[in-house]
């Protein structure tokens, strides 16, 4: 089975790191050219900073999808109270809840 989405990033994001550490302190001894080291820097910082940017959007997926229940439960109070208002509102609390 694959691996998680956070778990492939966290993955890139650590290999960005140590390639950027590489390239950027080893300039005399990689045989490469000044451009194509700042091109590697390059897209090894854009990755980095994209990396950041979806483990920051991962953190928050917890929230919104919380919220996302609660907007169902507002949804659904113009409905009348019974035996399926409770039930559904008592699924979404436990839910909620967890």
């Amino acid at each position: 089975m694959g691996s998680s989405s956070k778990s492939y990033i966290e993955t890139v994001s650590k290999h960005c790191y140590a390639q950027m550490t590489y390239y950027q302190f080893n300039t005399s001894a990689l045989s490469i050219s000044e451009q194509y080291r700042a091109g590697r820097l390059t897209a090894l910082q854009y990755t980095s900073e994209l990396t950041f940017h979806y483990l920051q959007e991962e953190k928050r997926l917890k929230e919104k999808f919380k919220q996302q229940l609660a907007e169902q439960m507002k949804f659904h109070r113009a409905l009348e109270n019974s035996e399926y208002k409770k039930g559904l509102y008592d699924g979404l609390n436990e839910i909620l809840s967890i």
